[in-house]
């Protein structure tokens, strides 16, 4: 399911998909600010063993897993993320969600995603969404609205929006992975929590402190 829901991240955004490695999961993200990401189930040996090869910021670790756990599996130096969710929906939420007075729709495309934008009367984005229909399985992503333009029911809107075209290409899964509050918009209208998804990386001021330490002999990751 893991391999599902990042593959649509990867389609997403014009990237590879996800290949096996080391027990886990990697993507080769090849921005400044995430050279790499490794996704694993769990927090356990094969997770650890991948954080003991890293010595440079942005590489992240993911994890299906809470942030006390990942922070526990792993050396005092790397930072963990806020919080995120792993969600499922397995039927359509049914219906459409009009738009309040002043907004329309407008859909375009991203790489492999389609996206669904609301614009005010001014022609200015005021929410966002974007879905990827791979393999019978919709991914959704990256579902945003702008902070003047909250508490109107617009992110409610891109998600019936974008749950219609996951019904239309009929697909039996809905994924998304999202913060603490997407998960209560989401659980709101029928979506479940998996499990918690945590992230961990090495911040950038911390690097020459870890490349001293694992010079000293005494220094190893557990």
């Amino acid at each position: 399911m893991l391999k599902r829901w990042l593959s649509g991240w990867c389609l997403a955004r014009g990237l590879p998909l996800p290949q096996e490695s080391g027990g886990g999961l990697v993507v080769e993200v090849g921005a400044p600010d995430q050279l790499r990401r490794h996704v694993f189930v769990d927090a356990g040996a094969d997770l650890q063993a991948c954080a003991s090869q890293i010595r440079q910021p942005h590489i992240f670790l993911k994890a299906a897993v809470d942030a006390a756990t990942l922070r526990a599996a792993l050396p005092a130096q790397w930072h963990i993320d806020q919080p995120r969710f792993f969600m499922r929906a397995e039927s359509p939420f049914g219906g459409a969600q009009a738009l309040p007075p002043g907004y329309a729709f407008r859909k375009a495309r991203e790489h492999a995603a389609h996206v669904v934008i609301v614009e005010d009367t001014h022609g200015e984005r005021a929410a966002i969404g974007r879905v990827v229909l791979h393999e019978g399985c919709a991914i959704f992503d990256r579902i945003e609205t702008h902070e003047s333009h909250r508490r109107k029911g617009l992110g409610t809107a891109v998600m019936y929006a974008l749950d219609d075209m996951a019904r239309e290409a009929e697909a039996t899964e809905r994924l998304l992975v999202a913060t603490a509050q997407g998960q209560a918009l989401y659980t709101s209208i029928g979506w479940q929590t998996l499990s918690p998804y945590s992230t961990a990386f090495l911040p950038d001021e911390q690097m020459l402190t870890i490349q001293q330490l694992t010079r000293a002999p005494q220094w190893r990751f557990t």
